[in-house]
């Protein structure tokens, strides 16, 4: 659909400038439509307080708008927060819990663990549509590996309590990491995007129309700047990759100087340092 890819791909500040190009040509056709009006019949008081009213409405109405989408981009910043922690606590849970197993499944699963964690805060923090993927890519041999590693360490002990608890923690990690690239999938319909925006527009109209002569070129372009901010701060929030406001990363990172500077040998097994594959 073309919206999603205008909303997802453009540069934010190219649609801010179309859209306060598009509220101020629809201020100026208000304007315009005013003018024509005023020279074919007398207004009245009455006139003017009722359009007042409508612009008053249409103002009320359009905050509402806003903080309904707004909401539902904050919402989606939460979610995407919350994740970062609860992946960092699985993988980090993992990490400690694969202390528990014998060699050489100890330090392989401590290896990969600790590339994985990196690999993690690595996406999170790429911006580039071609690294992004490597990333993923990367991110889904690890799993592959994990798993295949988790298999061949619990065989041996299927019996035992410490299986089956390994197994969950390492289900807990890799079904984290499916649930922040769900959320990270999930953004504000494009369909509500592009009401809000015919909305500002037809709103923009209204001021253009309703607004004095006198008021009209600077009061309305500051109300239409600010609206039009406030519309680029949504769609800010509401990209999770490329967009300058992020979920902060600081439980992953502390995961990964954790596992740095706890490396298997700190729990009595001598083991090479912790290397992606």
């Amino acid at each position: 659909m073309l919206a999603d890819r205008i909303f997802l791909y453009w540069p934010v500040w190219l649609i801010g400038l179309a859209t306060l190009v598009l509220l101020l040509g629809m201020m100026v056709l208000g304007a315009a439509a005013r003018r024509r009006r005023d020279r074919r019949a007398e207004e009245g008081e009455e006139a003017r307080t009722h359009e007042g009213y409508i612009v008053s409405g249409a103002l009320g109405l359009l905050a509402l708008l806003l903080g309904f989408t707004f909401a539902l981009a904050v919402d989606r910043f939460d979610a995407r927060r919350g994740l970062v922690l609860e992946e960092a606590n699985a993988i980090g849970t993992t990490y400690l819990r694969a202390q528990l197993l014998d060699e050489p499944h100890r330090s392989r699963l401590s290896r990969l663990l600790a590339g994985y964690a990196q690999n993690r805060l690595d996406l999170a923090n790429a911006s580039d549509y071609q690294r992004r993927a490597a990333l993923m890519a990367q991110t889904n041999e690890y799993q592959t590996r994990l798993w295949a590693e988790t298999v061949a360490a619990i065989r041996p002990i299927r019996g035992q309590v410490i299986a089956g608890t390994f197994v969950e923690t390492m289900n807990a990690t890799i079904d984290a990491g499916a649930a922040r690239v769900a959320a990270r999938r999930a953004h504000v319909p494009s369909r509500v995007l592009v009401a809000l925006l015919i909305y500002m527009a037809v709103a923009a109209f209204l001021f253009g129309f309703a607004m004095p002569p006198k008021r009209r070129p600077t009061t309305t372009a500051v109300l239409l700047t600010l609206l039009t901010l406030a519309y680029g701060l949504i769609l800010d929030i509401d990209r999770p990759t490329s967009g300058s406001i992020r979920e902060p990363q600081a439980a992953m990172e502390d995961l990964v100087e954790f596992i740095r500077t706890s490396p298997p040998a700190a729990f009595g097994t001598e083991v090479a340092a912790p290397t992606p594959p």
